[in-house]
């Protein structure tokens, strides 16, 4: 069998049926979770596979059917860096992180990679923070609650609060449950959920907290929330209340 149909018929399928299994709550949420990134760590190693007998024929023939022969080696070796190398990447990142450090941004305000390191095919809309399962999620800033509920969508369960004074909103998705109503007034620092894995079903390991800065009730008036994030939530500490400062969602 040769290189390319090697990478097809079993490098394909497999892509579409992870992809299909990120994008789709549906699908994601009704499937064991290690699955996926079974599915994955397969596909990559058949890519690797694939690359590596592409290279092997590229040289015991370069002389003949040089552009015919590299065309495949190109293509594996572009797929291969999507697939694989950017998210072992994203992985060891992960492993190396220092555990009693601050929280780990993932995927940051309009990166094109998701929190598994793979690419996206739109910028990201806020931060995705890394943190364990059932943790507290807390609120950025003071404010009302004006959603808590399953969005079922790829944010899940979701909790947005209104900042009036501000005239901004902080999103908060893929919680596992929810400790607030709408209508509530919040103040910073409380815990308005836990983290969960609802909705864009992250990985075991990769579990996180999507925070979205809106402004007004505007969907795509996005902002990215990184330069007004001030560090971990203190109780002792004082906060501007001229502007909108936030606090980290999670504990440190």
């Amino acid at each position: 069998m040769n290189a390319r149909p090697w990478a097809f018929y079993a490098g394909l399928p497999t892509a579409v049926a992870v992809f299909a299994g990120a994008s789709s709550p549906a699908i994601a949420q009704r499937v064991p979770r290690f699955l996926f990134p079974a599915l994955a760590a397969v596909g990559g190693g058949l890519l690797v596979l694939s690359l590596v007998r592409s290279l092997a024929r590229l040289v015991r023939g370069y002389r003949e059917h040089r552009l015919r022969r590299l065309l495949p080696v190109l293509a594996l070796a572009a797929a291969t860096f999507l697939v694989v190398v950017l998210p072992g990447a994203r992985l060891l990142e992960v492993l190396v992180h220092p555990r009693d450090g601050p929280p780990h941004v993932l995927t940051g305000f309009g990166h094109w990679r998701g929190a598994e390191g793979y690419p996206r095919a739109d910028p990201h809309r806020g931060l995705d923070i890394a943190s364990r399962v059932g943790a507290d999620v807390l609120a950025a800033a003071e404010g009302r609650v004006t959603l808590a509920r399953d969005n079922r969508d790829l944010c899940g369960l979701i909790v947005v609060i209104a900042h009036d004074p501000h005239d901004f909103r902080t999103i908060y998705c893929h919680l596992a449950v929810l400790a607030v109503k709408p209508g509530e007034s919040v103040a910073r620092g409380q815990r308005i959920g836990a983290i969960g894995t609802t909705g864009q079903r992250a990985w075991p390991g990769y579990e996180h907290v999507h925070l979205e800065l809106q402004r007004g009730g505007d969907l795509h008036d996005i902002h990215d929330p990184t330069p007004r994030i001030v560090g971990c939530f203190d109780a002792a500490r004082s906060y501007p209340a001229d502007r909108l400062v936030l606090t980290c969602p999670v504990k440190c």
